[in-house]
């Protein structure tokens, strides 16, 4: 990991998520303005949006979320916040792509709406105890509002500078690039080798 996942990425996604949450007045909490922020550090690599914690489940978020009825404790609790979460990342980042899809943003925002609620409810019987209640509520009962902030991260800048952000950065990353870091360091991030950063599970 380089400082850039830690510090440089993390610190343009918070500053960008302050400024979407002011302009739509969007109100959350510092907790789960926290936790949106590192769910587009996650989700800031290609290989997040495949289950990495569940290696044994395939299918499309409707069949996960099925399957997560028979699933106990934490592992439906795991398969919940994975369809929460990238339900909400694509449905907010990318939320262009959906308007030439078949299915339309409403059914996944409903899908993870209804993954984070379900999740909240392991948590408030205490099935599952990750201390992070009030953030699940917030997602659940904002997940629309939160889904207009990421689109609104996305779009910052131009449509397409975020992303290409991300790329150049995975890039520089693969190929350690004299050009690229310097890309980089234009655009205030400055990579450095780092121990491994801890992610907000």
């Amino acid at each position: 990991m380089t400082r850039l996942e830690t510090a440089g990425l993390m610190e343009y996604f918070k500053e960008a998520v302050e400024n979407a949450t002011s302009r739509l007045r969007v109100d959350i909490s510092e907790e789960t303005e926290f936790y949106v922020v590192d769910l587009l550090f996650r989700y800031a690599h290609v290989k997040a949006l495949a289950a990495r914690d569940l290696p044994a489940e395939t299918g499309s978020f409707a069949e996960l979320f099925l399957k997560s009825r028979k699933a106990r404790g934490n592992r439906r609790a795991l398969i919940l916040k994975y369809i929460g979460d990238t339900t909400l990342f694509l449905t907010g980042y990318f939320s262009d792509s959906f308007k030439r899809s078949v299915v339309d943003v409403e059914y996944y925002a409903s899908l993870g709406q209804a993954s984070y609620q379900t999740l909240l409810d392991l948590l408030a019987a205490r099935i599952v105890q990750w201390k992070l209640e009030e953030v699940f509520d917030e997602l659940s009962e904002k997940f629309v509002q939160i889904m207009d902030v990421l689109a609104e991260v996305a779009a910052a800048d131009g449509p397409q500078r975020a992303v290409d952000l991300l790329r150049l950065y995975e890039r520089w990353l693969r190929t350690r690039s004299r050009r690229d870091e310097m890309l980089l360091r234009q655009q205030g991030i400055i990579p450095h080798e780092v121990g491994s950063p801890k992610i907000l599970h």
